[in-house]
C-alpha cells in the first residue's frame, strides 16, 4: 500500500496551472509508467510521488515499460576525472585504482592509450558477480583515457558509456616513480549523473504535455493520463526533469522541440 499522507502537510502542492486557455485543446490518452516518476520527501514523508499538469511527457523506448510514457528527463552526464602530475617524472612505474580494481604497473611515460588498456584490463579481471561489480565492469568496458603521458602532462579519465553514475574518485600510487619529487593528484571535473536511459531523454520521443494531476496514484500503479498535443501554454509553468530527476521549468531547447514537432501543435507564451 502507498504511504501517501493526505493530512498534516505544511507544504502546498495544488494543481499546477499551465494552459493559457482551456479552449480548443487536443488531448490523447496514454499510459504513464509509475516507475518513471521520481520520489520526493514532503514534510518529512519519504517516497511521495506527484505528477503535475504541465509535465512534458516522452515515450519510453526500452526496458519493461517500453511503449508507455514518462516525464521527459535529460540524458545523463558521464563522470570525468583528471590526474595532474607534479614534480619531474623520469622513470619507474605507477598504478591506478578505480572502479574497485587496481592496475598492473604502468610505465611512468605510458601513453593514454596504454593507460586505458591497463585500466580496462584491471576492471575486466574483477571476479565477483554482485551488482556493484557488474556495474563497474560495464563502466570499465567503455572507459576512455585521453590527454598525455603523466611524465609530460595531465591524463583525463572519462567514465563513458550507457551508465552515467557518480563513481568514487580514482587513486594513484606513484611510489615506484623516480625523478624529482614526483606526485600526482586526482580531481573530479564533472560528476556523473545517470539521467534517463530508457528513451525519455531523447527530444524526438516527446509526445506532449500531461494534463492530469496525480498527487499520489503513481505510488501504486501505472495510470492513464491525458496528454495534450494541441494548446497554447505558458512555458515557465511547464515542467521537465533534469538529469538528477529534479523538476525544473521547461527549457528553451525542449520548448522548441515541442513547437517544431510535426505531430504537435503547441504554442508557448510568456
Amino acid at each position: 500500500m502507498a504511504t501517501f499522507q493526505k493530512i498534516g502537510y505544511a507544504t502546498p502542492f495544488g494543481r499546477n496551472v499551465f494552459l493559457r486557455s482551456t479552449q480548443g485543446i487536443g488531448v490523447i490518452s496514454r499510459t504513464l509508467a509509475a516507475s518513471t516518476v521520481p520520489a520526493q520527501v514532503i514534510d518529512g514523508w519519504a517516497n511521495q510521488k506527484i505528477v503535475q499538469p504541465g509535465t512534458v511527457l516522452a515515450t519510453i523506448t526500452s526496458g519493461p515499460d517500453a511503449g508507455k510514457v514518462g516525464p521527459f528527463q535529460a540524458a545523463g552526464t558521464d563522470e570525468i576525472q583528471v590526474i595532474t602530475p607534479s614534480g619531474t617524472w623520469s622513470g619507474g612505474t605507477y598504478t591506478l585504482t578505480l572502479l574497485n580494481a587496481t592496475t598492473a604497473a604502468i610505465a611512468y611515460n605510458a601513453t593514454p592509450a596504454a593507460v586505458q588498456t591497463a585500466v580496462r584490463a584491471a576492471v575486466a579481471a574483477l571476479t565477483a558477480t554482485d551488482a556493484a561489480t557488474l556495474l563497474n565492469k560495464t563502466i570499465g568496458d567503455s572507459l576512455l583515457v585521453t590527454g598525455s603521458a603523466l611524465s609530460a602532462g595531465a591524463l583525463t579519465i572519462t567514465y563513458d558509456g550507457e551508465v552515467g553514475v557518480d563513481v568514487a574518485t580514482a587513486t594513484i600510487n606513484v611510489g615506484s616513480v623516480t625523478g624529482t619529487t614526483p606526485t600526482a593528484a586526482v580531481t573530479t571535473s564533472t560528476v556523473g549523473v545517470a539521467g534517463a536511459t530508457d528513451g525519455r531523454g531523447v527530444l524526438a520521443n516527446i509526445v506532449g504535455i500531461c494534463n492530469t494531476f496525480l498527487p499520489y496514484q503513481t505510488m501504486d500503479r501505472d495510470v492513464e493520463v491525458a496528454v495534450i498535443y494541441d494548446c497554447v501554454a505558458v512555458q515557465a509553468s511547464c515542467i521537465e526533469l533534469n538529469a538528477a530527476g529534479i523538476a525544473i521549468a521547461l527549457t528553451d531547447t525542449t520548448a522548441a522541440q515541442l513547437v517544431a514537432k510535426k505531430n504537435l501543435d503547441i504554442t508557448f507564451v510568456i
